[in-house]
């Protein structure tokens, strides 16, 4: 495999996540670098992706009744079908920029359990099972887009549209529709602050109401959130 390296961008669903995808892309293009940008799952592009989106429709039942092993290996199963394309992307590119990756299904496959330990116990078997075993490569750079759970659940009740929804078949993503699993799922992230790699930008800061002592949180502006994270796409591709 190439020296190209993997950044994957990671985050709650409606975190904003898109937009910086779109910023790296322009910073990638302004420093004259070659890459591909993959989204996983790749939503019905193999068997294991169409199962994916099945079980996100939820056709198997909702997020309590499926099991926590069966959904891990249907998304690490999509990323392994990928692996060989995933290769050759690296091979012919400086960067290859993930839309989640290995660590997004640790975190959601966690959230799962109520038990820190068990939830500890699950992050670890995938960490191992898609690494180790299924011997993924391992990113450069993970970047996860830390956002209030309260600015998750007024995104989460907007209207959602685009190209990259047409797997829901005009139904409710399960994950989504759980605004108690996202915070669960935030949890599971920030546990694994300390991978190598892995890297946790706030996207949000509190503010003080004027002539008061309550504390309201802010977004960033995207330019702004982008600028936290920067110098770590500086260091990580000045290494190529």
């Amino acid at each position: 495999m190439s020296n190209a390296k993997l950044i994957v961008l990671s985050g709650l669903d409606g975190s904003g996540k898109s937009t910086q995808i779109e910023l790296i892309k322009k910073y990638f293009e302004e420093n004259n670098l070659k890459y591909e940008h993959i989204h996983f799952p790749s939503y019905g592009n193999n068997e294991a992706s169409s199962v994916v989106c099945a079980y996100l429709r939820g056709e198997y039942g909702n997020i309590n009744e499926v099991d926590p092993i069966f959904v891990a290996n249907i998304y690490a199963m999509d990323r392994f079908l990928y692996l060989p394309t995933l290769k050759k992307q690296m091979q012919a590119n400086d960067v290859v920029l993930l839309d989640r990756y290995v660590f997004c299904n640790m975190a959601y496959q966690g959230a799962k359990y109520d038990n820190n330990v068990q939830s500890q116990i699950m992050r670890d078997w995938i960490d191992e099972f898609e690494f180790d075993f299924l011997e993924l490569p391992y990113p450069d750079l993970n970047i996860f887009f830390d956002v209030p759970i309260d600015f998750i659940k007024e995104r989460l009740l907007e209207k959602r549209e685009g190209n990259d929804r047409k797997y829901l078949n005009g139904k409710s993503d399960i994950h989504e529709a759980d605004i108690n699993f996202q915070e669960k799922v935030r949890k599971n992230y920030i546990e694994l602050e300390n991978y190598p790699g892995y890297k946790i930008i706030p996207c949000a800061y509190q503010t003080a109401l004027e002539g008061s002592k309550e504390l309201l949180w802010k977004s960033h502006t995207p330019d702004e959130i982008f600028l936290k994270y920067k110098e770590l796409l500086d260091f990580t591709i000045n290494t190529i």
